[in-house]
């Protein structure tokens, strides 16, 4: 399993169903850290890791989804 550090803390998420999904940001994301992220809720820039996987989104290259994930 991968690890998930919050975007604007940089606390380690322990419970990925809280994770607020959102369009990226300008601003660069909190370096991660081995903290427990407190944040509420924890903040990921990006598409979440499900609506990547639905067959619409077909369109999408390997490579686009690839660098989606990369920033989670």
């Amino acid at each position: 399993m991968h690890e998930i550090h919050c975007h604007t803390c940089g606390g380690f998420i322990t419970d990925p169903s809280t994770v607020s999904y959102q369009a990226p940001s300008d601003a660069a994301p909190a370096g991660p850290h081995s903290a427990l992220c407190t944040c509420i809720p924890s903040v990921i820039y990006g598409p979440s890791p499900a609506y990547l996987a639905w067959p619409g989104l077909a369109t999408f290259s390997s490579v686009e989804r690839s660098k989606a994930a990369a920033r989670n």
